[in-house]
């Protein structure tokens, strides 16, 4: 069968029988971040004010829902499991320990933690005895981060500012971590990234990179159209050879990388049990279409990391001197 195309007047009239206001199109859920071609004819990609509405986009939604889905340690990254029996909380307490140990902290040592989130790395070292300062562009998350560390009574060793990672003017740390930060960067602005790190740390110092990687070096940066819009607005992946490229050019010395892939699909997991029991209270808190957006979400997210999607990796680098001489034992010093 063939449509022919109606004449000037019979359009006409059916523009006035729906009415042009119908034929507009549907505004988009408050859910829904605006299209990436608007995000980038209206600012710069990865600006100071773009980077903050972005991280204001996915980590403002609520401490209270956010506490529901991670459970009591408000951690937001992949957690590393000691065992196939481990709790979330064991684990992302092991995570913690794991990095502490790769960087080799010591009571009295200084931690730089960029992309903080909830403070979770910061509280660890300072229990340990780490003067530690945390930066997060999340005003909820700072917020509920320096409350925790007053409830902990960690004023004197620790502080989680709201700002800018790029806004923190000491130097000199023992050591950085970067724990789910560097998918928010952009591929482009990596090697600035990693100088910038360079830069707060002694001659010495350690680097820890924790972020989700693509399984490849040659897939395009951008997240899909899901995950851009409703997600994570301007998140980019890289491989991990990317990554490892760019730290040993900002001039680390790279020395360990391992893929924790399986763990995070372990910790969707939990995140998932976690939605599903407290369902109802999420949805009054956030609403339903929220609610289902992380829920799907992380429930893909899982899939992605089961069938080698995505990954996770861990990347230590030294900032060693230039004449490569340091102190660091022959072989990894901390406990798998």
């Amino acid at each position: 069968m063939q449509f022919k195309r109606p004449s000037p007047r019979v359009l006409a009239n059916v523009v006035r029988s729906i009415g042009v206001e119908n034929l507009l199109p549907v505004a988009p859920p408050p859910q829904e971040a605006p299209p990436r071609w608007r995000r980038l004819a209206e600012g710069l990609l990865h600006s100071r004010s773009r980077d903050a509405e972005a991280i204001h986009h996915h980590y403002d939604v609520s401490n209270t829902f956010y506490e529901w889905v991670l459970g009591p340690s408000m951690t937001y990254t992949c957690a590393v499991y000691p065992n196939a029996d481990a709790t979330l909380e064991e684990a992302q307490e092991n995570k913690y320990r794991l990095i502490f140990e790769k960087l080799r902290l010591q009571p009295g040592d200084r931690l730089l933690d960029v992309g903080c989130g909830w403070g979770g790395m910061v509280r660890y070292a300072a229990r340990r005895g780490v003067h530690v300062l945390g930066a997060t562009l999340s005003a909820e998350q700072a917020k509920w981060a320096q409350q925790a560390i007053q409830d902990d009574g960690l004023t004197d060793v620790a502080e989680v500012r709201h700002c800018d990672y790029r806004d923190v003017t000491e130097t000199g740390f023992d050591a950085v971590s970067s724990i789910g930060l560097t998918e928010h960067i952009g591929v482009r602005n990596y090697p600035a990234y990693f100088g910038f790190l360079k830069s707060k740390l002694r001659t010495g110092g350690l680097l820890l990179n924790h972020c989700i990687t693509r399984h490849d070096n040659k897939s395009a940066p951008f997240a899909g159209g899901f995950t851009d819009r409703y997600v994570f607005p301007d998140g980019e992946l890289a491989g991990s050879g990317r990554i490892i490229t760019d730290i040993q050019n900002a001039g680390f010395e790279v020395l360990h990388e391992e893929n924790f892939r399986h763990h995070y699909a372990m910790t969707l997991r939990d995140w998932c049990r976690n939605l599903v029991d407290h369902w109802e209270e999420a949805v009054a808190e956030v609403g339903l279409p929220t609610a289902k957006v992380w829920g799907l979400y992380m429930a893909a997210s899982r899939v992605a990391f089961e069938h080698n999607n995505i990954q996770l990796h861990h990347v230590l680098a030294a900032n060693v001197d230039p004449w490569g001489e340091d102190d660091l034992p022959l072989r990894p010093w901390w406990t798998p």
